[in-house]
């Protein structure tokens, strides 16, 4: 593949990130909701691997996670020497892998359990599911502004296969095989995770985990529910153990660490970098596809004549009304909708995409109220509500969560 060739018409591939023969792993731009996202081609020969990786994707796709990085689209296509191409499209991970951080140096305790109990928690998860990961290393966890994702999940151990090991071909991970086997390797793999993280003299009772998850089996071993139990403690939330970040990331933001480092770090080579990382506080600029691809057509309202005065002409319609509501009023409505959004990110009521879709329909609104163009508060406000219904019968979002926001949007008079 070569930077600027253009799949299915949107997704332009823009910078070749990781290559290994098997994978090739792009930074590209979604042209028609335009934003940064990872594309994953497998080339191979071998059609059972792209069947195998076509079901891979559609299981990733169906899980929902806030560690779990985003599937967004797939297909298939053809290179220049006319070899079939198998792809999937993710949400781009703009930050540093667990690998790059370690580099530094090991983990705090406190760290290693924060960052572990997240990635078990997206594994129990997937696991529950039915998906296994296949291929867990600290390469394939991201780091980002207080946040951890899981890159591969439901691919990595088709990808892997395909490479093979010591030279000899691997049967690819599927539904149908060694499911059970994969969890179990999972558990063994974030048990060597565990390990890599722990400093000198870890506390024993990480230790024990560790050791624990490194002898699991299809029979015996601890599940990722109860790892992650062990991990989590009820007086320190997973994500106090990161710095907090002091402003919202660029998408041209490469990295992201727990402590400073002399200069920004590219993904290693054999890194999984995924998707934008999702930032409840969305930038304005991210794009709205929702709103800029439906038919808009606002409706200019006339201001009602108003009663002459005795000594002087009519006097003007106040200028804050907007298709029956005041624009302060819709304002304050929208802003209590970004907070709503916010804490179900977080505790995973809402999927990623689908809070990134949420918060662009409303800044959309905002700039929209605060422009010279007229806007048709009820014909939005009302879309909005069809889009909360829609995603949470697609199971984007909880039917609580779903509720809270639709109260809110109740309270604008239009």
């Amino acid at each position: 593949m070569e930077s600027g060739l253009r799949l299915t018409e949107r997704y332009r591939l823009v910078d070749l990130l990781d290559d290994d023969g098997t994978l090739e792993v792009w930074r590209a731009w979604d042209e028609l909701l335009g934003r940064p996202v990872a594309v994953k081609l497998l080339a191979s020969a071998r059609t059972d691997l792209h069947r195998a990786f076509q079901k891979g994707v559609n299981r990733a796709a169906g899980l929902s996670h806030a560690a779990l990085e985003t599937v967004y689209d797939s297909d298939q296509t053809r290179d220049v020497s006319g070899r079939l191409v198998s792809y999937v499209v993710t949400e781009f991970l703009s930050g540093e892998t667990l690998a790059e951080r370690l580099r530094l140096g090991p983990l705090t305790a406190s760290e290693t359990a924060g960052i572990c109990a997240q990635v078990a928690g997206a594994l129990r998860t997937a696991h529950r599911a039915g998906v296994p990961h296949g291929d867990l290393t600290t390469g394939e966890i991201v780091l980002f502004c207080g946040d951890v994702k899981v890159a591969g999940t439901g691919i990595a151990g088709i990808v892997r296969g395909a490479r093979g090991t010591s030279g000899q071909d691997r049967t690819p991970v599927t539904a149908e095989s060694a499911v059970a086997e994969a969890k179990a390797s999972d558990i063994r793999a974030l048990g060597a995770v565990i390990a890599a993280c722990l400093p000198a003299g870890p506390p024993a009772d990480l230790a024990a985990l560790a050791a624990r998850c490194a002898a699991a089996t299809t029979e015996h071993g601890p599940s990722m529910n109860e790892i992650a139990a062990l991990l989590t403690r009820d007086d320190e939330p997973p994500k106090a153990v990161f710095s907090p970040a002091r402003r919202a990331p660029s998408p041209e933001d490469r990295t992201r660490t727990l402590r400073p480092i002399p200069r920004p770090r590219r993904y290693g080579r054999h890194a999984r970098p995924a998707a934008l990382a999702l930032v409840i506080a969305i930038p304005a600029t991210a794009a709205a596809a929702m709103l800029v691809s439906a038919p808009r057509a606002p409706v200019t309202v006339v201001p009602a004549p108003s009663q002459p005065r005795a000594d002087g002409p009519p006097a003007p319609a106040p200028p804050a009304a907007r298709g029956g509501a005041t624009e302060t009023g819709v304002t304050d409505a929208l802003g209590r909708l970004r907070p709503i959004v916010s804490r179900g990110y977080s505790s995973g009521e809402i999927r990623s995409d689908v809070a990134i879709d949420l918060n662009n329909v409303i800044t959309n609104l905002e700039n929209d109220l605060t422009s010279d163009q007229a806007v048709d508060v009820a014909r939005r406000i009302g879309l909005l509500r069809e889009k909360i219904v829609t995603r949470e019968r697609e199971r984007g979002l909880s039917p609580g969560l779903a509720d809270e926001l639709d109260r809110v949007l109740a309270t604008v008079q239009t």
